[in-house]
């Protein structure tokens, strides 16, 4: 526990100076004691004049024993009296740390118990509650301020490596336990199915088509540098040149002609043997598996994630800056129709209680026993005096009853006593 700093501790000894009803009932309690050791040295000298003054002294004598016993016993209970070392004085300080322990056991048991907690709530309609103090448009305007001036707050509270980290943790620990495999050859038959594939094919066609126009004249130079040795000399090169352009520029078209074209099928069972190794085929899996950890590890999809973060910051802090706001606009309006929502509809509002009951009781349950250690740890970490000081601030005023009490019992039973002896003396 960090030490107090001198300013705070003297507050805190001001705060535990006995307050003025307790030093009241103190300088009774006193000056009542003081009175019938008056009484009982007067009685005693003037005990000759008249019988009357023997019942007068029992009844001083009676109620100054009376009083010092109760002196003696509120004053054992929090210091030594007069400073001697008397056994069994000064209780509350040689017991700070079983007391601290039996308050905080106390409070654990009694007061943050689940069950106790849930029988509290049980008839609090906490929602019903929440949702009238909502109702009025002024109130709805304060929540959404409150709930604005916060998002700053959280904004900064989160740095961008932070977000790379979560994002990539987060997409990590997925993908660890989810097989791509399947899912990627559900995908490409649903592309078979619907002959994606072969739109495709055709578009690739139509490219080749193009390449082929656009470079014919490089299709011929590279057909005479490897037909040089052969074609030259009989000078039928161009013809050759010729035959190879035509003959693909046919062979693009006859595929794109023919839906069942032999390239088309090697195609289909292509795919076909790929979606059920993708499905089945422990090899591809940690293929699969491999190159998505390498993709979620990348740096780039790290700065892209926290790229984006800024983004939606820097957008919120624009949007919560200006006068019209459209998150607080949209805050205010959800929370007018949660309000309407929950005062309109009765079973909402009890399950939505049911929920909150259970959200608490469960968090007492969880922390009950820190309770009662946060009250013992507490207890244990005040200095003897302030211990003393506090418990003696909030029964003070009691105990001085104790005390006056006890010099008028103590008179009156020893005057019951005196007045017996003589009946039957």
């Amino acid at each position: 526990m960090q030490p107090f700093e001198p300013q705070a501790a003297d507050q805190d000894k001001r705060s535990l100076k006995p307050s003025l009803a307790d030093n009241r009932m103190r300088r009774l309690a006193t000056g009542m004691l003081v009175a019938m050791l008056v009484v009982l040295v007067l009685a005693n000298v003037f005990l000759s004049i008249h019988p009357s003054i023997g019942y007068l002294r029992a009844f001083a004598e009676a109620a100054v024993v009376g009083a010092l016993a109760d002196w003696f016993a509120v004053t054992a209970l929090f210091r030594q009296p007069l400073g001697l070392p008397i056994p069994h004085t000064a209780i509350v300080p040689r017991n700070k740390e079983r007391i601290g322990a039996s308050l905080g056991r106390f409070v654990e048991l009694n007061f943050a118990s689940p069950e106790v907690v849930s029988a509290k709530l049980a008839g609090v309609d906490l929602s019903g509650n929440l949702a009238r103090w909502l109702s009025t448009p002024e109130r709805t305007e304060i929540f959404a301020d409150r709930v604005i001036r916060l998002i700053p707050q959280l904004l900064d509270s989160v740095e961008d490596h932070h977000v790379r980290r979560f994002v990539s943790d987060s997409l990590s620990k997925r993908a660890q336990h989810f097989d791509l495999g399947p899912l990627l050859g559900e995908v490409l038959a649903m592309l078979i199915a619907e002959k994606r594939h072969q739109v495709l094919l055709d578009k690739l066609l139509r490219e080749a088509d193009e390449y082929v126009t656009a470079n014919e004249q490089r299709i011929r130079e590279r057909v005479r540098e490897n037909t040089a040795w052969l074609w030259q000399r009989l000078s039928m090169d161009d013809k050759v040149a010729d035959s190879v352009v035509a003959v693909l520029r046919e062979v693009v078209a006859e595929i794109g002609r023919e839906p069942e074209h032999p390239l088309r099928l090697k195609l289909d069972a292509a795919i076909e043997k790929l979606i059920s190794e993708l499905a089945s085929s422990p090899k591809y899996r940690q293929q699969i598996a491999a190159h998505t950890r390498k993709l979620l590890d990348h740096p780039a999809l790290r700065e892209f994630a926290a790229g984006l973060w800024r983004d939606i910051r820097d957008s919120l802090r624009e949007d919560i800056g200006s006068v019209d706001s459209a998150i607080k606009a949209w805050l205010r309006e959800a929370t007018q129709s949660a309000t309407r929502a929950l005062l309109r509809e009765e079973e909402l509002r009890w399950r939505l209680n049911e929920w909150i009951r259970d959200v608490v009781v469960e968090a007492v349950q969880s922390h009950q026993r820190d309770v009662g250690l946060l009250i013992a740890d507490t207890v244990r970490n005040w200095d003897t005096e302030t211990v003393t000081r506090r418990i003696e601030q909030q029964v003070g005023e009691d105990l001085q009853y104790i005390r006056i009490n006890g010099t008028l019992i103590g008179g009156l039973v020893g005057l019951t006593i005196y007045i017996v002896s003589r009946a039957f003396g």
